[in-house]
């Protein structure tokens, strides 16, 4: 009885494979804190051995910071301002994009911000980064063209409030248009009590 050849592993770019890689870290960080996940599991379904993931991300931190930053790039790329529209419209467009994001890939999502909770300096980097741009975003979206550190914090605290609320609710709460007429609502009404507060 002959034996079938083993298949033959799929020669990719090397860009292709960081992808192939960091895609099989955010499936796999969905079951496990980011630093739980075997770096031996990643490479064994990529089908290369664990030297050549590390030809490609000198340490497993590397990696780990890699993941969370593609998670954090998704993310900013669907809750992206319109450029066009008045304020409300364009803030509503950030909105949209990032509650829909949040609630077709929940689990994804949470699994970024745990590790980002997890402490490492670099992830935590990573998170603050994703924070400020869409800080900035929103600012800008909203037309708030010299923000203060008052704005700021007003657009960091609604993005938390935000952040959980897309999280946390379901169709039989709130329906997804009406949260987010509702976060648009409260950021305008935050800004304008915050514009209103002396310094």
């Amino acid at each position: 009885m002959t034996t079938k050849p083993a298949p033959a592993r799929a020669r990719l770019k090397p860009e292709e494979r960081r992808a192939q890689l960091i895609s099989i870290g955010l499936r796999l960080l969905t079951t496990r804190p980011i630093h739980e996940m075997s770096i031996d599991e990643v490479a064994a379904e990529a089908g290369i051995s664990r030297g050549l993931l590390f030809h490609y991300f000198p340490t497993k931190r590397d990696y780990y910071v890699a993941v969370v930053q593609a998670g954090g790039r998704r993310l900013l790329l669907h809750a992206a301002d319109p450029e066009e529209g008045t304020p409300a419209d364009r803030v509503r467009g950030i909105v949209d994009g990032f509650v829909s994001f949040v609630q077709r890939r929940k689990d994804n999502y949470v699994a970024v911000v745990r590790a980002a909770a997890g402490g490492d300096e670099l992830v935590l980097e990573v998170f603050e980064d994703n924070r400020r741009a869409l800080t900035d975003r929103v600012l800008h979206a909203a037309e708030i063209h010299a923000p203060t550190p008052l704005h700021r914090l007003a657009v960091r605290g609604w993005l938390a409030m935000m952040e959980e609320m897309a999280i946390s609710s379901t169709g039989d709460v709130i329906l997804k248009e009406d949260l987010v007429d509702l976060l648009v609502g409260s950021l305008e009404r935050s800004l304008e009590q915050f514009a209103a507060v002396p310094r």
